[in-house]
């Protein structure tokens, strides 16, 4: 009964380490991982913890023999560790996955929030991948406050370059 309780409290404790610290373990699974990608430290860690809790409770509260508690750890620890995979999957693929970049901006269109003077900079607004974002500007000629402008280049670290694609719009 004592094997079953030292694998989950081991695999428990990678658990949390592997929440808190980062996937350090995903080299070693991805060197024995023959499923395409599904199997990930999590999943694999959540399988082993479920495997001993239920395994080690079998044994403690029933009258069951090793194996079959060993066989109800395994039942228990797959469907957890498939929805552990299910999960981080849905997680990592979501949306909201995509790191945005500044190359992500060009194209986009933005409102003007600060006017943009013909020889220096203004603020605009826009929406990428969901999330609002407030950049400087810059454009051939002044643009006032509400205009809508599309982002045409990237000229630096939160800069970039905007023309003009509808008339004063207040916000």
């Amino acid at each position: 009964m004592l094997i079953f309780w030292v694998i989950a409290g081991v695999a428990l404790l990678l658990l949390v380490l592997t929440v808190t610290l980062g996937d350090f373990l995903d080299g070693i699974i991805d060197a024995i991982d023959v499923t395409g990608g599904y199997l990930s430290s999590t999943v694999v860690l959540a399988f082993l913890a479920t495997f001993g809790i239920v395994g080690g409770l079998l044994l403690a509260t029933t009258d069951a023999s090793v194996l079959l508690a060993s066989l109800g750890g395994v039942v228990a620890g797959a469907v957890v560790g498939a929805g552990a995979g299910a999960a981080t999957r849905a997680l990592t693929d979501g949306p909201t996955a995509h790191q945005i970049t500044s190359g992500d901006y060009v194209g986009q269109p933005a409102t003007v929030t600060t006017s943009i003077p013909s020889d220096g900079l203004g603020q605009i607004s826009l929406v990428v991948a969901g999330q609002s974002t407030a950049l400087a500007a810059r454009a051939d000629g002044p643009v006032p406050t509400g205009a809508g402008v599309t982002v045409v280049a990237n000229l630096g670290p939160g800069v970039v370059k905007v023309v003009t694609t509808s008339s004063h719009n207040p916000l």
